[in-house]
């Protein structure tokens, strides 16, 4: 992967900043004109409505708060506009900074049945998966998308049956072509006082410290060890401790799938923030050169025998 300096990039994004800059104040002006008209409707309507029934005083305040979180929704509304600008103008010059041959699209992602079949995961009930990147690293091709997956589960309430969301995983996604030939299933969890069966039966390696971070299955115990070789297992030990969450990997149809959580949406903007502030662009600039090192860090590229 090409090294990219974060202030020659930011040099030469500049005068995109402050289009987008430009940008960003117009859609929050047109944003406020919008909340004043719809949160003054409302109010007037509602107090209307108040007087008409005599109601207490308690819910003219109902009201006015309404009315606030109407003008505020109105205005926030617009960071979405804002941020397909800024995907489509800076996070896909900052991805071909890195790999100049990628491509960046929003509003696609890693397809479910990846998801389902990675083996590191239930099944999910509710799926979404956005900005995909596509490229290639030297000789090894990748994909990578922020996923969110979530359970739908059920509790009793004295109300009735009520239905929620639980996460099973959000984050990214990344997967690319493995330096070498297999055919079983061999996936790579957090270790966990409680061993649970993740396809196959459990791999135990030479590595105690490899040991204490992670719990090795797989479906081929000669491969296991074949794909996670004593200097692997240290580079997965390394990329582990460069994500503040961890990671679980999978490796499945002669890939490698590297499942990393990250809590925050990542590549959005928000139309309350000025763009000359660089606390996002610097965020967004370690997240993609952390996600794109990979391919290095696992030493991708390093082909063995017959895999070209």
């Amino acid at each position: 992967m090409d090294n990219v300096d974060f202030d020659a990039l930011v040099q030469k994004l500049t005068p995109t900043l402050q289009v987008l800059e430009d940008k960003r104040k117009e859609l929050l002006k047109k944003g406020r004109s919008q909340g004043l008209l719809w949160s003054a409707i409302f109010l007037v309507v509602g107090i209307i409505a108040l007087l008409l029934l005599k109601a207490e005083l308690l819910y003219a305040i109902v009201v006015v708060v309404i009315s606030v979180v109407i003008f505020i929704g109105c205005i926030s509304s617009k960071s979405e506009i804002l941020s397909s600008f800024y995907k489509e103008k800076v996070v896909d010059e900052i991805i071909r900074s890195f790999c100049p041959g990628a491509t960046f699209s929003p509003h696609s992602g890693v397809d479910e049945s990846v998801f389902r079949n990675c083996g590191l995961f239930i099944s999910p009930d509710r799926y979404h998966a956005e900005d995909l990147i596509t490229g290639c690293l030297d000789k090894t091709s990748f994909v990578c998308s922020e996923v969110h997956a979530e359970e739908r589960r059920t509790r009793s309430t004295k109300n009735g049956v009520q239905h929620y969301w639980v996460d099973i995983f959000k984050g990214f996604l990344f997967i690319a072509d493995f330096h070498k030939e297999f055919r079983g299933k061999t996936t790579v969890v957090r270790d966990s006082l409680f061993k649970f069966n993740m396809g196959g039966s459990r791999v135990k390696l030479e590595n105690p410290e490899f040991e204490k971070v992670f719990d090795v299955f797989s479906t081929d115990q000669i491969e296991a060890r074949y794909l996670i070789t004593p200097a692997m297992m240290d580079r997965m030990l390394k990329l582990d401790n460069t994500f503040d969450k961890g990671i679980t990997l999978s490796f499945r149809n002669s890939t490698i799938l590297v499942a990393i959580p990250d809590s925050k949406n990542r590549f959005e903007v928000s139309v309350w923030s000025p763009l000359n502030n660089l606390n996002t662009l610097k965020s967004d600039f370690a997240v993609l050169q952390s996600l794109l090192a990979i391919v290095d860090e696992l030493n991708l590229n390093t082909r063995i025998w017959s895999k070209e």
